[in-house]
């Protein structure tokens, strides 16, 4: 595969269990201090350099190549006003050759079929056809808004978000309106100025295509997936197979010429570039996988892939063109790179698109602030390193083992697949440092020599760290009860296990990794007791005593319910957003961070956009229950978000037995964040409320589904603390209300007992008073209320028990 093959060894040593401290302290700080000075990468360019710029007054968008009958090169520069042509005759100084206006629009894409170029955009105006027989004398060209169907019929056409040539000159518009909201099918072949539409295709949306022998690969954005069709008979197109990519977001696809391997990107935070094996469509394989390596700005997004001569150009819109010598697609390495854009670290700024094809070496990119790059590539080769990784103890296979491959500030990530083998490498020859690290293991570094266009292959083995037992006693701090099935959580950013206390309130954890834990104990009833970084050097005992209140931060599952009154596609679950495809959103995406853990309660629905999960009817997320029939007054505290819906209401209630208090509306915000602790005081003296439960409620309008607005929601960092009793046999009189709910007057008959004159409060829920009656007597009274804001209020009488509450509508 491979030129050359140089092969080391790293053997086991049969006196590994005995090795020098010393030695092995020494030659660790050596390998820290070398990855140490070799830098994170902040160089302009590797192997790849500028020859040519052209800065542009509008933003850029894509942009394709062109190559006339005598071998001049041109560049056609997608913007956000129309198309700019330009000769690369001379490529440090590109040469404006015409511009033409189009309809304003942030996307545009071209293509080339024979002497012709194509323009599609996603405005307005149609497919904009260019004459390119001799582009330095003359570029006629014209808009075509309709197309004439195979079938005889006359179909309109608009707009497309992509558009792809195959080898026999068909042009593939994808996302197209009205025709093609997968893909159509047009063959310009009679009439290159009024192609023929063949087929078009409703059924998905297709951000991009790829076409050849006559099999069409899709990139279908809003699924996730990659699909496959047979196209032999043009006319009749079928599906064959799919695939979900990692990001779920499929954004482009590109196919090798001489070898079935597919290559997608998913335009979302962080996302991988994907080889995939197409050998056996019924057992589709990700062959490898590529991600730029910012550890400061990890949610950098890959945008457009192309592959020609063993090479894979990437477009990342923050971090400019990044080449891969592809050779081995089950090893991706990164030979090149030039970084066209250092204004914007993240977000969708920068390297729209590369055209790698011209036969010169030269290639050039697309950036949207910066216009466009004439490039020169000097085909570096790639370095490779397998290395097979293994257990000292028993010599297995060690799975998800990573390493970090490092020299002269350039860096490259992997990890072991089942059968314990890792590939890398980088596009030098020089000396590398590389840390091997898995959970449970000691890390292992070492330095060897990369060689280009050859491959060093390793065998380490990894030393499994000691293990101890933790023995737990969870008490009642008032009591000194012990406290049965309480859970128990260790953990570390490494590990989590989960434990329950036995009848005796004990907890036995075994073999458990020398390292530091965080310790966790929870029961619905209690507070949390929370330890961090306990170090486990030895065999452990440890006390833990909860104290009496009500807390969830949901690092423990304390059976919180989900209940939805018509729609089973969305329901609350109980997560760490780790699952999320995005890690950067105007939504929160991560806990808050006072509470222990990184657990939160969200949505289901939280980043699918289908309008089947917008949310309809009501949904709600319910407390365990609460017995607080010990308190007078209590106070709640959480972190409550949510956003959208229709005709949406998103609410805060307590429920103390029959009686349903409303506590407060739920604000949007949009900064990421959740909102702000929500503290609310109650006195819920006089209450029957032996069994309380907290509710978070969501409603959105049943029509939300074509509306096409979705509801979602977070809760995190709950806590009900009380304040016991006086004892007092005292009870509240009642005041006589109606009606209840009311809008603009309620009626009051105040009980006989009350001494007169009385003053009448009416306060909220946060005991703010909005109005004060003094000198009421006995006897019916009507109050006008309507300028309260709608809630729940308490009504009291000043220094006596006498008390009611209604609801303001």
């Amino acid at each position: 595969m491979h030129p050359g093959v140089l092969v080391e060894n790293r053997k086991k040593n049969k006196n590994h269990m005995k090795f020098n401290v010393k030695k092995l302290i020494a030659k660790y700080l050596i390998c820290v201090l070398s990855l140490l000075s070799a830098t994170s990468n902040s160089q302009k360019g590797f192997h790849l350099e500028k020859a040519g710029q052209v800065k542009i007054p509008e933003h850029a968008s894509s942009i394709w190549g062109y190559t006339d009958a005598s071998g001049i090169e041109y560049a056609l520069l997608g913007t956000y006003e129309g198309l700019r042509i330009y000769s690369l005759e001379n490529p440090s100084k590109p040469l404006e050759l015409k511009f033409i206006q189009e309809f304003s629009s942030p996307w545009r894409e071209i293509k080339t079929s024979g002497n012709f170029a194509y323009v599609v955009n996603e405005s307005s105006g149609g497919l904009l056809v260019v004459d390119l027989h001799s582009p330095k004398d003359s570029l006629p060209h014209k808009f075509v808004k309709h197309f004439l169907a195979s079938t005889g019929d006359t179909l309109e056409f608009n707009t497309a978000h992509t558009l792809f040539v195959d080898e026999n000159g068909l042009i593939y518009l994808s996302g197209a309106k009205k025709i093609g909201n997968a893909f159509a099918i047009l063959d310009p072949s009679q009439d290159p100025w009024n192609p023929v539409v063949i087929y078009h295709n409703q059924e998905h949306y297709c951000h991009e295509v790829f076409a050849y022998r006559d099999t069409i690969y899709c990139a279908e954005l809003l699924n996730g997936v990659f699909s496959i069709f047979d196209s032999k008979d043009k006319m009749k197109v079928s599906r064959i197979t799919d695939q979900v990519t990692a990001g779920h977001f499929t954004h482009s696809v590109w196919l090798e010429k001489d070898r079935k391997i597919l290559y997608t990107a998913d335009e979302t935070e962080g996302a991988s570039v994907e080889a995939w094996d197409l050998t056996d469509l019924e057992l589709i394989r990700k062959s490898d996988s590529y991600k730029v390596i910012n550890k400061e700005y990890p949610t950098v997004i890959p945008h457009n892939v192309f592959h020609t001569n063993d090479r894979l150009y990437v477009s990342y819109y923050t971090e400019g063109v990044r080449i891969l010598d592809t050779r081995d697609p089950y090893n991706l390495v990164e030979v090149a790179w030039y970084d066209t854009h250092e204004e914007y670290k993240e977000g969708f700024h920068g390297c729209w698109s590369v055209y790698p094809f011209f036969k010169n070496g030269l290639c050039i990119a697309s950036d949207i602030e910066n216009g466009m790059f004439v490039l020169k590539y000097d085909n570096n080769q790639a370095a490779y390193l397998e290395a097979n990784i293994r257990s000292f103890r028993d010599g297995s296979a060690i799975h998800n083992a990573k390493m970090e491959l490092n020299s002269r500030g350039i860096s490259a990530e992997a990890f072991s697949g089942l059968n314990g083998v890792i590939k890398t490498g980088l596009g030098l020859s020089d000396t590398a440092y590389i840390l091997v690290s898995k959970k449970g293991f000691y890390p292992y570094r070492d330095t060897i020599l990369l060689k280009q266009d050859s491959t060093i292959y390793l065998n380490i083995d990894l030393l499994e760290l000691p293990v101890y037992d933790v023995s737990l006693q969870i008490s009642d701090r008032q009591t000194g009860l012990a406290i049965q099935n309480a859970e128990v959580v260790l953990y570390n950013h490494d590990f989590e296990y989960r434990y329950q206390s036995d009848s005796l309130g004990q907890v036995y954890a075994t073999n458990i990794y020398s390292q530091p834990w965080n310790i966790s104990a929870g029961k619905w009833s209690y507070q949390t007791e929370f330890k961090a970084d306990v170090s486990v050097n030895g065999n452990l005992q440890l006390q833990l005593d909860l104290n009496k209140a009500y807390q969830d931060e949901f690092l423990h599952d304390l059976k919180w319910t989900s209940h939805a009154s018509q729609d089973s596609k969305v329901s609350w679950k109980r997560g760490t957003f780790e699952e999320l495809a995005f890690r950067f959103s105007n939504f929160p995406t991560e806990d808050i961070d006072t509470d222990f853990g990184n657990y939160a309660y969200y949505t289901s629905n939280y980043e699918i956009s289908d309008t089947a999960y917008n949310l309809k009817g009501q949904l709600s997320l319910q407390s365990p229950p609460m017995d607080l029939s010990a308190y007078d007054e209590i106070e709640l505290s959480y972190h409550a978000w949510a956003y959208g819906g229709y005709q949406s209401t998103k609410q805060i209630w307590l429920q103390l037995n029959d009686t349903l208090l409303y506590l407060e509306n739920v604000s949007e915000n949009l900064s990421g964040q959740f909102n702000p602790v929500s503290s609310i005081q109650l006195n819920v003296e006089g209450y029957k409320r032996d069994s309380a439960h907290f509710i978070f409620t969501l409603y959105n309008h049943p029509d939300s589904f074509y509306k096409e607005i979705r509801l979602i929601a977070a809760f995190d960092g709950f806590q009900c603390k009380g304040k016991v009793n006086s004892g007092s046999k005292n009870t509240y009189g009642a005041i006589e209300m109606n009606p209840n709910p009311a809008q603009e007057y309620i009626n009051l008959i105040l009980p006989d007992n009350i001494p007169f004159p009385a003053t009448l409060n009416i306060s909220d829920l946060y005991g703010r008073v909005h109005m004060k009656l003094a000198n009421i007597l006995h006897g019916e009274h009507v109050i006008k209320i309507s300028e309260l804001p709608p809630g729940m209020y308490w009504l009291y009488v000043s220094g006596r028990n006498f008390k009611g509450t209604f609801v303001k509508m």
